[in-house]
């Protein structure tokens, strides 16, 4: 099995005194069933895995929402004895029986000595609905995406190189011979991509001509899932918008150019369910004149970025050998991988309990606009532009104006070069401003929220 780094979490979760139910989400086929398999053989647990596509005759009892009838007949059907100090209850696809998402409330009240785990494919969808609900405050999140550039260094056996992302400091430099080898592993990544069966594929060796074949079935399975809603979506629409993201990532998303021949009203609502799947994630606009920076997000404004890079170059049709071998992104879909790339890195390094979020900073005026890929904050609540070039290089006017028109100290520029700081001087009407340029290479991406925390 492939390792993940939400073990160590999930670790945490399960040896906790005050622990609550846990609900893993995350899009289709992200690990989370293998994830909760890895963790209980790994600490060596009674794993009691209940699928619940499955036609257990325990499962009408859970309608009556009576935790302790459910353990006896859980016991019964399975012929086993649950022990709570050493044993897991997994409720896997609780899509298909919602309710069980009512019951853990009364496990956490009455009966918290059994640690219980949920996943479930696009159960998203099923949350839309009014009759069901998480219930709050009785139930711990996790989110779960595809693998990292770390995680996939880590699956493939290249330790070297994952040592050196995690140990590198921003006062560093990184060998010319090192940085070539870290940019040929991250082309492999964008190739391949951070879907688990995918990988798994790659590490046994198995043709590119099967890896596509691989990540074809598993993007049929998306459409194929979204007709299994159709009480409150449109399964045509969600394949439609499905279909034209890839062509639109990076750029500021307009319904028109989705599809003119349905509403923008119902695009968008098919697209916040493509959301709630964790298959899309939106990346909004913000003031930054402050923070947190949700606080000054529109709504109304917001960039689109896919759940893997993989899928992306398959749903394009790319040819796999030429990006693994493509010596700058900007020559692959005019550089909106880069973005689609740094995108998934730093959804990544969100704490496994906080939905993700991203957001971007952009002024429409004329003859001076500008617009900033990313930012971030850091733990002394600095914002931080983050520009993301394709190539070597780039022009860096949006990010000079927003440095001196927020009046920020730090601001960072991913590109293909090794990394390097700079620091700049600019004349304002105000007065003299001074901030720090730090240029990264796209393959430490991964590692931006730890070195923001040490900017000086």
């Amino acid at each position: 099995m492939l390792y993940r780094n939400a073990i160590k979490p999930l670790k945490s979760w399960y040896s906790r005194k005050q622990r609550k139910p846990l609900l893993i989400r995350g899009a289709r086929q992200v690990g989370k069933t293998t994830l909760v398999r890895m963790f209980s053989e790994m600490e060596n647990i009674q794993l009691i895995e209940i699928n619940c596509e499955k036609p257990w005759g325990f499962l009408p009892l859970i309608e009556n929402l009576d935790p302790e009838a459910v353990i006896q007949a859980i016991e019964f059907e399975f012929n086993i004895t649950i022990i709570p100090e050493n044993s897991l209850i997994f409720f896997d696809e609780v899509q298909n029986t919602p309710s069980i998402l009512k019951i853990l409330r009364y496990f956490y009240e009455d009966f918290p000595e059994y640690r219980i785990i949920t996943t479930g494919s696009l159960l998203e969808f099923v949350l839309d609905e009014p009759e069901f609900s998480v219930p709050v405050g009785r139930l711990e999140l996790m989110y779960l995406g595809p693998f990292s550039f770390e995680e996939f260094l880590g699956a493939i056996g290249e330790q070297p190189a994952l040592k050196v992302l995690n140990d590198y400091q921003l006062d560093e430099n990184i060998d010319h011979h090192i940085h070539l080898k870290l940019t040929q592993l991250l082309r492999k990544y964008i190739a391949v991509g951070g879907m688990p069966e995918v990988i798994h594929a790659y590490v046994q060796h198995l043709s590119m001509v099967e890896l596509e074949r691989i990540k074809n079935s598993i993007i049929d399975t998306f459409k194929l899932d979204f007709h299994k809603y159709k009480k409150n979506t449109n399964p045509q629409l969600l394949s439609i918008i499905f279909d034209s993201l890839p062509t639109q990532i990076g750029g500021k998303l307009k319904y028109s150019n989705i599809d003119k021949s349905y509403k923008s009203n119902d695009i968008g609502k098919s697209l916040n369910l493509l959301c709630l799947a964790k298959i899309v994630s939106k990346v909004f606009n913000t003031g930054c004149n402050g923070v947190p920076l949700g606080a000054e997000k529109k709504d109304r404004f917001f960039k689109c970025f896919m759940l893997d890079i993989g899928l992306i170059h398959t749903q394009l049709k790319l040819n796999p050998f030429e990006i693994s071998e493509a010596d700058e992104l900007n020559y692959i879909n005019n550089g909106a991988l880069a973005e689609q790339l740094i995108a998934q890195q730093l959804i990544a390094q969100h704490q496994y309990y906080m939905e993700p979020e991203l957001y971007y900073w952009a002024r429409e005026k004329k003859a001076s606009s500008a617009e900033i890929d990313f930012v971030i904050t850091n733990s002394k609540r600095e914002i931080i532009p983050v520009e993301v070039k394709a190539g070597s290089t780039g022009s860096l006017r949006s990010l000079q104006i927003m440095v001196i028109e927020k009046s920020l100290r730090h601001a960072v520029r991913f590109n293909s070069m090794p990394p390097s700081i700079f620091h700049e001087k600019r004349s304002t009407l105000k007065g003299d401003s001074r901030f720090t340029l730090f240029s990264l290479p796209h393959y430490l991406a991964g590692q931006l929220q730890r070195l923001a925390n040490t900017m000086q």
